[in-house]
């Protein structure tokens, strides 16, 4: 028998945008053995060009491209000094000279050209000048453009009230942030080479921070991060996020810290649970315990515990596929959400021609180990109009919100789009059947 999907859809989409674009370093060549010979060459012809040619060149540089980036000289100063070492000893470089050699080592890159997808939704840290039943959320988003290379975005919106939800504009130039990595000795040094800091500039607002690979474990791309709110030892809230770092070949987990989600402080993830991707941690400890769902054999939901040497512990199975829209494999779709009732936790699964749809179990309060209840149907499938897309046939989220007395979903859609679904939570807790 077919159960029809519980969640409502909401009239509103998060398409792609090209014009959302950051500057990189580009090298000419540097795919070639030859890059070093072609970069330097090209600073050499620089260093030939007049002052009058240099300061025109620059000024219309700054004319097309200024509006569209945050503090653009200051990113040309930066690129300049990754290549300085280029340029021969005996040459001094004008400061109009050091921001055109920038300039020329520099490109666009449209973050999520190619698409946009695998949403979280978290509280604002700003909770400010709302009407009752309104609640500002932040979502992270994970944006894909050339090459499938993905990073870390955000939006900001107002759920509420109702079923009502706003996104705010997006528009605006665009930012990576200032990365920086410990100071410690060199042996230190490479034993955390994957630890570092990314900060941004107060007046950047969120929507426009992008969080861009700084590491060579995540070069080919930041996936899927799965934010959540979470309750400190000392008693304190901050944000905290799990995401698959990629290299091209490999695959590893890592962990955002953030008080404010302006400093941001990233950590490798380790220990045997951490071995594969969609690691998702609880918004508290249970038991005095810190817990995070996994998926360390690649296909069977696990509970794992973290010890006192900051290692996630071999995990615990606590759901396995078994119904026909889960098969091939069951994860999570982000951190569990604390209700009366318990755990509620959202899952992913793949059934026939690898569709994904988003289901729904329920954990004991206390003891998470025990699924007390759950969805016998799914939450939420492909629906005609949103099996088309960069990965065509999914539906995947990282992360729900509960407000009002309502489940908010915001959803991948074939790797192509964001969608929003809507349940209330009474709905979805008298659907719930005993595990079978």
């Amino acid at each position: 028998m077919t159960i029809r999907d519980l969640a409502t859809r909401l009239d509103l989409t998060l398409a792609p945008d090209p014009r959302r674009v950051i500057i990189k370093l580009f090298v000419p060549g540097e795919d070639a053995a030859l890059a070093r010979t072609r970069a330097a060459a090209l600073i050499d012809r620089i260093t030939l060009l007049s002052h009058d040619e240099t300061a025109g060149m620059l000024r219309d540089t700054l004319r097309r491209f200024g509006g569209r980036h945050h503090d653009l000289e200051a990113t040309f100063l930066h690129h300049y000094d990754l290549v300085r070492y280029l340029v021969p000893h005996h040459v001094d470089l004008r400061p109009a000279d050091r921001l055109l050699v920038g300039a020329y080592f520099s490109h666009e890159y449209a973050v999520e050209a190619a698409a946009l997808c695998n949403p979280s939704m978290v509280a604002h840290p700003d909770q400010s000048d709302l009407s009752p039943g309104q609640l500002r959320v932040v979502i992270s988003m994970r944006q894909i453009g050339e090459g499938h290379l993905s990073s870390i975005g955000f939006a900001t919106a107002l759920l509420g009230p109702g079923t009502g939800l706003t996104v705010a504009d997006r528009s605006g130039p665009l930012t990576v942030g200032r990365t920086t990595t410990p100071r410690i000795l060199e042996e230190l040094r490479r034993m955390t080479a994957s630890d570092y800091t990314v900060a941004f500039p107060a007046d950047v607002p969120l929507e426009r921070r992008v969080l861009w690979p700084a590491t060579a474990a995540e070069s080919n791309g930041m996936e899927d991060a799965r934010f959540v709110r979470v309750l400190r030892e000392d008693g304190t809230l901050s944000y905290r996020a799990t995401y698959t770092a990629y290299d091209g070949r490999n695959i590893s987990s890592r962990m955002l810290d953030s008080d404010d989600l302006r400093r941001f402080e990233i950590t490798p993830l380790r220990g045997p649970a951490a071995a594969n991707k969609g690691m998702a941690v609880f918004p508290r400890p249970v038991g005095g315990r810190r817990l995070a769902l996994c998926r360390s054999d690649g296909e069977t939901i696990g509970l794992t515990v973290l010890d006192r040497h900051n290692r996630w512990q071999r995990p615990m199975p606590i759901h396995a596929p078994r119904s026909g829209w889960e098969l091939v494999q069951a994860g999570n779709c982000g951190s569990p959400l604390e209700t009366e009732s318990g755990w509620l936790v959202l899952t992913h699964g793949v059934g026939p021609m690898r569709r994904y749809a988003i289901g729904a179990l329920l954990l004991d309060l206390h003891e998470p180990q025990h699924v007390i209840a759950e969805l016998p149907g799914t939450l939420l499938t492909p629906d005609d109009a949103e099996r088309e897309g960069y990965v065509p046939n999914v539906v995947y989220s990282c992360g729900g919100l509960l407000h009002a007395g309502a489940l908010w979903l915001p959803y991948g859609a074939s790797d192509a789009r964001i969608g929003f679904a809507h349940v209330a939570l009474t709905t979805l807790m008298e659907a719930m059947r005993r595990p079978r």
